[in-house]
């Protein structure tokens, strides 16, 4: 196979893809969402602790996550609700959705999370979700769905003039979310791994472009919280505790139980800092000010990371 010119070896892989892809909707058929409360769409920029927020949602006892796959799912008219919001294309999603996070494997393609690098052996979460469903990749019964597929959604939504009202009309179970590490270090981290480059920023971004374009994200999500505040949530790295993560619940209509706000305490850890250099750090404060005296507490929790 590997002898195969590279575009041979593509047409094959996507062939392959779409064939699994037309058995799991066929076996999604059968999938039972009636208990489904809530579905949730991850925004924001990738490292950006989404896999982290994937984690501990999904251990909860009621909470399936699907980890990426948003290649299979956007521009699909078949599973992507958010240019055709109605009723069956969203079931068809949940189905779907939930088939998929069964199986996968690490990358885009997306899964389960536990193909992802928060489960690798060196972090608490893969031992936690094993003392607590062992291998059970699904639930037994589903109150939400989270899908963490952050920076690929917000550009859909905004590429494709996505109406959002016209949408909560039509889904009542829709929620978005958007966690926020402290923008200097995901700023560094997309830069490293290569995602800063779909911010559509040229070939060769510096930190301080990739750094305003999460800021931009970060406010082009509060200013949507502002108009549908039972629809957005956020919360940030050096704000999370058993308020937020209650809140958290509450705002995924799941239950708060102790043992679930417990163990995300125990699971909640933050694995790697950078340091910054002054003239970003001062850069960072500056744009921070600028944008966020709209909302003074955020602008305050975000300032504390120039420190």
């Amino acid at each position: 196979m590997h002898l195969l010119p590279k575009a041979i070896r593509r047409k094959l892989e996507s062939r392959r893809l779409e064939k699994e892809k037309q058995q799991d909707m066929l076996a999604s058929r059968d999938m039972d969402i009636s208990e489904l409360r809530t579905v949730c769409l991850a925004l924001g920029p990738y490292r950006n602790l989404t896999t982290l927020t994937a984690s501990i949602l999904f251990l909860h006892p009621h909470c399936q996550v699907l980890n990426h796959g948003g290649a299979r799912i956007l521009g699909d008219p078949r599973l992507d609700f958010l240019r055709c919001p109605d009723r069956e294309t969203t079931d068809r999603f949940l189905r779907y959705a939930i088939q998929v996070s069964t199986k996968g494997k690490r990358g885009k393609t997306g899964g389960s999370i536990v193909h992802s690098h928060a489960f690798d052996e060196k972090h608490k979460l893969g031992r936690l979700y094993k003392e607590h469903f062992g291998d059970q990749l699904i639930k037994d019964e589903i109150h939400a769905l989270f899908w963490k597929e952050s920076l690929r959604t917000s550009l859909h939504i905004r590429n494709h003039n996505i109406d959002l009202q016209a949408l909560f009309d039509t889904e009542p179970r829709l929620r978005f979310l958007l966690p926020i590490r402290n923008p200097l270090d995901s700023a560094t981290s997309n830069l490293r791994t290569g995602h800063a480059k779909l911010f559509g920023l040229g070939a060769a971004p510096d930190i301080q472009q990739v750094l305003d374009a999460i800021l931009d994200e970060i406010q082009w999500v509060m200013e949507l919280q502002d108009k549908y505040p039972e629809r957005f949530f956020h919360f940030l790295e050096n704000d999370f505790g058993p308020e937020q993560a209650k809140a958290l619940a509450k705002f995924l209509n799941l239950d708060a139980n102790p043992d679930w706000v417990r163990v995300v305490q125990e699971a909640f850890d933050i694995d790697k800092h950078y340091r910054h250099p002054q003239a970003l750090t001062s850069h960072y404060a500056s744009a921070v000010q600028q944008r966020f005296s709209n909302w003074p507490r955020l602008q305050e929790k975000l300032l504390r990371f120039a420190e």
